[in-house]
């Protein structure tokens, strides 16, 4: 039972992840992305690299928050089924 319990916690976790840089990089500034991406730095680097394509990098963000979500749905329903 525990463990149902941590799949449901962790995949709470991921969906929340997922869902947050989706909405981080669709409300962005997309003049001080341009900007920071002309430094030199870590962070430069893997901003470039997300918005190389975008279109793929949305695509990966949703896929990912739709298997969360079929794990936490698999597991929650399971844990509800035995507990009624």
């Amino acid at each position: 039972m525990t463990l149902e319990f941590v799949i449901i916690i962790l995949s709470l976790a991921l969906s929340a992840f997922f869902s947050g840089m989706e909405i981080a990089y669709v409300s962005a500034n997309k003049i001080h992305i341009e900007i920071e991406k002309k430094q030199e730095t870590f962070l430069a680097k893997l901003l470039a690299r997300l918005t190389k394509k975008p279109s793929k990098f949305i695509a990966t963000m949703l896929i990912g928050n739709n298997i969360a979500l079929v794990i936490y749905g698999f597991f929650m329903g399971d844990v509800l089924v035995n507990w009624f």
